[in-house]
């Protein structure tokens, strides 16, 4: 037996071991930030659910959302089990919004119920990339100035989360952020939530 065929068994087990603990800490991560999240007083930050394309639109996205298919059939799957997995956690949700970009409106209805959804213009998609100094003002005081036993949930523009937390999410994850240690500080990220 030549020296690869018994490193070979070696490797497996080490990767099969990798994998066993990887899975209970991320399943760990999101029980935890459910139980947070029960707490309530947190802003939960949501990018929009699928798009046609990898890009944004040709055209501009405010708007005409009834005639225009913003969400790929996937993505409208996708954010009506969004509001199935708070509703199956009990989380409570004082208020919803979304930017005006039919995408992010779209997710939000889908996920909360048309009624339940105001839009905000603060929650549109940043020009300056994700520069942490081109966070709406207006964003950071509607985090600043929420309190509750639930709450507030924004559904954005993955560049905005990426200013407020450094990192773009995956698609199917949230952010929870609450307020800067200052005023006027950018929020700080407490958990990541797992949805998708």
């Amino acid at each position: 037996m030549n020296l690869i065929s018994r490193r070979w068994p070696l490797a497996l087990i080490l990767a099969m071991a990798i994998v066993a603990v990887t899975l209970p800490a991320r399943s760990f991560a999101t029980e935890a930030a459910w139980a947070r999240l029960a707490q309530g007083g947190y802003t939960i930050l949501l990018g929009y659910s699928r798009t046609p394309g990898d890009g944004e639109p040709l055209r501009p996205d405010l708007g005409d959302c009834e005639n225009r298919k913003s969400l790929t059939d996937r993505g409208i799957q996708a954010a009506r089990r969004l509001g199935m997995r708070f509703a199956a956690r009990a989380v409570s949700i004082n208020a919803v919004y979304s930017g005006e970009f039919c995408r992010a409106r779209e997710t939000a209805e889908l996920a909360f119920g048309r009624r339940a959804v105001e839009t905000k213009a603060y929650l549109n998609s940043i020009v300056g990339g994700a520069d942490p100094d081109d966070i709406p003002a207006e964003l950071i005081t509607a985090v600043e100035e929420f309190y509750g036993a639930g709450n507030q949930l924004m559904i954005t523009h993955p560049a905005l989360i990426r200013a407020i937390s450094g990192t773009t999410p995956r698609i199917g994850e949230a952010v929870i952020i609450a307020p800067g240690e200052n005023p006027g500080d950018t929020p700080r990220v407490v958990n990541r939530l797992l949805l998708d």
